[in-house]
């Protein structure tokens, strides 16, 4: 098994895809899973994820990742006819990360088009706010 995304962002619900091995026996239906998310250093922490669809010819199952806070998770994916499925290869690492931004000086008085490099940004521009030096900026 696989997980595609292997990272998603703490803020942003991330559709996640699970891929089944090629010779899992049976044809899929979206009603015989269930998945749980686990976290790696608290053993208490436990939230269950919605199964959203499946797709039979791609051996898949689409899960919905709402968020969580930054760390690392894994994903236990149970069938209710075979049981629980091995989750150790199952790893979410949960963050958002800028790596790198430029230029790096700019007018006092804005204006200056700044390009941010990172991973797990949204899509749309409201879900990636920048605050420089105590001001909203236009994204």
């Amino acid at each position: 098994m696989r997980l595609e995304p292997s990272s998603a962002s703490p803020v942003l619900a991330t559709e996640l895809l699970v891929y089944l091995d090629s010779s899992y026996p049976e044809t899929l239906d979206v009603n015989d899973f269930n998945a749980t998310l686990f976290n790696n250093n608290d053993e208490e922490y436990e939230r269950v994820l919605y199964v959203m669809s499946v797709d039979d010819s791609a051996k898949s199952v689409k899960i919905k990742f709402p968020g969580a806070y930054s760390g690392s998770y894994y994903i236990q994916l149970s069938s209710t006819q075979y049981g629980r499925l091995d989750s150790d290869v199952l790893q979410l690492d949960v963050h958002g990360t800028v790596t790198s931004f430029s230029p790096t000086e700019g007018s006092k008085y804005g204006g200056t088009l700044i390009t941010i490099i990172g991973e797990n940004f949204g899509t749309v521009i409201t879900d990636n706010p920048v605050m420089i030096a105590g001001d909203y900026c236009y994204v």
